[in-house]
């Protein structure tokens, strides 16, 4: 396969290897976001010693091990007589530098910690005694967030002082599909990025010279799909998850649309709330769900949690509630015409159509530093009563000091009937009174139309715009 973009995190790690010192790299993320495939493609660049540890005892992994510095120093005599310790390990890795410039990975670095409680000591040792010398760059990799930000990158790390640099590597931006789908139109890209999100694991399987709905059929429906049963492997490579089927509960709960942590634990079978939030706690470190609040005023009470990841959320919503009538090729296909198709295009307009255009939001002005949503109640007179209603907006700009840049509406049309009208003008006035935001520009995205009375207005005054899809890009 092609390797596509990473061009910043590739320029990052040709830095550390030009450095004129030791370098001791971490780079981290969930799983399948491609940090092994990064790694290796970087070696084409440098002398690379590349080791992936496993799930396993202590013995396995320096046997592993052992086997890759055979391999790799055309030594047998690694393989017939296995490394014996970590400590053992390093003292070979510190011989590598003799023959000159080394890229040393251990990458899933989670499992080494897990068997070796000395690991951090001895890398925070290897590290000290070969400071100076410009041969060495060191990278420790993995996909146990968590354990990263907490014992291999945060304050109380072992080693947290020797480290040269850190990357979390995250999924793609949606713009950057195109790589993978060049024959797609703008709008074909927008559904696909809702279905298969920025992992490049999941964005490999398009076949961007036919339709989406056949990738979607191949890769996820089909019995045989690459992806068809993706969320449960990703939850059974977790090894500090002892209850997966409740973990999988909650992602079907989110992603059908129960967002509050007293609705999820009702929903997986907890009688308080409290005891739902372990679960989604650790689902958030995994980088598989995440809080939202609104960006803007106050957030007491209107916390909502989110499946951070489109595919799983296109999964779960889709694949998950019919997994039993999905046994054959037929069965997916009619499932594919019959369900998925028809309901499309309104699950695109429910959540990702949403987030790329608060992403572009945050890009378009150079004072954002946060997007999202925001809603809340605004009391107001109706009828010669004072009322109060629920209000959103869909897309909302921030600044550093937490002023409101920009306010925006987003509807990605299911129908032919839709059209973007001046109402939704008025109710986006009313959110800019109500955070008294008066200067904030508001933005209206969609698909394909604007009512011509919101066109007029938008033609007339300068703090209103429309947006279609081919300017997102």
């Amino acid at each position: 396969m092609a390797f596509f973009n990473r061009t910043d995190e590739l320029a990052a790690l040709q830095e550390r290897l030009d450095s004129p010192r030791a370098e001791y790299f971490v780079l981290y993320g969930r799983r399948r976001v491609g940090k092994s495939e990064l790694l290796l493609h970087f070696g084409g660049r440098c002398r690379q010693l590349y080791f992936e540890a496993t799930a396993g005892s202590a013995r396995d992994q320096l046997d592993d091990l052992s086997a890759e510095l055979a391999a790799f120093s055309g030594r047998p005599i690694h393989a017939e007589q296995p490394l014996a310790s970590w400590r053992a390990a390093f003292a070979t890795f510190g011989e590598l530098l003799a023959a000159g410039q080394t890229m040393i990975v251990l990458d899933e670095f989670q499992f080494i910690a897990r068997q070796e409680p000395e690991i951090g000591s001895l890398l925070n040792r290897f590290v000290r005694e070969h400071a100076d010398n410009p041969d060495l760059l060191l990278c420790v990799s993995g996909s146990d967030v968590s354990f990263f930000e907490k014992q291999v990158v945060g304050y109380g790390a072992t080693a947290y002082g020797r480290r040269t640099a850190s990357l979390k590597l995250r999924p793609f931006p949606w713009r950057q599909l195109g790589a993978f789908a060049p024959d797609w139109g703008i709008e074909e890209r927008i559904r696909a990025w809702a279905v298969l999100g920025g992992v490049p694991y999941y964005l490999k399987e398009i076949d961007s010279s036919r339709p989406l709905q056949e990738t979607i059929l191949r890769a996820v429906l089909y019995p045989d799909g690459l992806l068809r049963d993706e969320p449960r492997f990703l939850l059974s490579q977790e090894s500090r998850l002892r209850d997966v089927d409740t973990y999988m509960s909650c992602l079907r709960a989110i992603a059908t649309g129960v967002t509050r942590l007293n609705e999820i634990a009702q929903r997986i079978g907890r009688s308080r709330s409290e005891e739902a939030r372990p679960f989604l706690q650790t689902l958030e470190e995994m980088g598989l769900v995440e809080r939202r609040h609104p960006v803007a005023g106050p957030t007491r009470g209107r916390v909502s949690y989110a499946v951070a990841d489109p595919f799983l959320r296109f999964w779960f919503r889709f694949v998950a509630p019919r997994e039993s009538r999905l046994h054959s090729r037929e069965q997916a296909r009619l499932h594919l015409e019959q369900v998925v198709a028809p309901q499309l295009d309104k699950f695109v307009s429910e959540d990702a159509f949403e987030r790329i255009c608060q992403e572009w939001l945050r890009e378009r002005l150079d004072d954002a530093v946060e997007a999202g949503r925001w809603w809340g109640p605004i009391r107001g007179r109706e009828e010669g009563k004072l009322r109060s209603r629920a209000y959103e907006a869909d897309a909302v700009a921030v600044g550093a000091n937490g002023e409101i840049l920009a306010l925006g509406s987003c509807k990605w049309p299911t129908g032919d009937g839709h059209e973007h009208s001046a109402a939704e003008l008025d109710k986006l006035e009313r959110i800019r009174a109500e955070l008294d935001a008066p200067e904030a520009h508001l933005f209206f995205f969609d698909r394909s139309r604007f009512s011509p009375r919101l066109r007029e207005l938008a033609a007339k005054r300068d703090d209103v715009e429309l947006v279609l899809p081919s300017e997102l890009a």
